[in-house]
């Protein structure tokens, strides 16, 4: 049974890493969709991708399963609070998965929090404080998001960035960028996938 977020250390290797840059470099580019223009969310067949070996690692962690999005992910600001339950229009979202490819030589994480959403609107839904107790090194992680906000949050999970690392989180669960720009971070790179149970 798998963690609602969990990390497997040096998940692949220098090799696949060169392999997954020089695929995403022979793909044209393409922002995130909205109004914002926060990163490059560049869509691929996962079908498509030549690295069996990688895909069989993927499997060998999460077992059957569908890849309903795979793209690369290049941030160059933060994302806010969301929720990945949405995306791609699955019928049993099943993990996110990120897979740090390329970043600056400074810290930087994703943040998984302990409440769920599977709608759009559960910002609403949010009305109870948390009174999680936040460090002053969450605090500065968190800094792009808004007080009211992180108050009726809490934290299950804080991942470091490391290449190679897998971070992965059920789809249901509410999660964030750390705000790698204080920290002079210009941008950062990752596989991303949104798996599925669909029949």
């Amino acid at each position: 049974m798998l963690n609602n977020s969990f990390e497997v250390d040096s998940f692949l290797d220098e090799q696949e890493l060169l392999g997954l840059s020089k695929y995403y470099q022979k793909l044209p580019k393409a922002y995130n969709s909205g109004d914002e223009k926060k990163a490059y969310t560049t869509g691929f067949p996962w079908a498509d991708l030549p690295m069996k070996k990688i895909k069989d690692k993927v499997e060998k962690v999460f077992g059957k399963c569908n890849v309903g999005v795979s793209m690369f992910l290049e941030e160059f600001e933060p994302w806010g609070v969301h929720t990945d339950f949405l995306q791609g229009g699955d019928n049993v979202p099943y993990y996110a998965v990120l897979i740090p490819l390329d970043f600056e030589d400074k810290p930087t994480h994703t943040i998984i929090f302990d409440q769920q959403a599977t709608d759009s609107d559960w910002k609403e839904k949010l009305t109870n404080k948390t009174h999680h107790p936040y460090t002053d090194k969450d605090l500065n992680l968190l800094d792009h998001i808004d007080n009211d906000l992180l108050d009726k949050l809490s934290i299950d999970n804080t991942f470091k960035w490391e290449k190679g690392k897998l971070i992965a989180w059920h789809r249901n669960f509410l999660h964030t960028s750390d705000n790698f720009k204080a920290t002079g971070m210009n941008r950062k790179i990752a596989l991303v996938l949104f798996l599925n149970k669909d029949d």
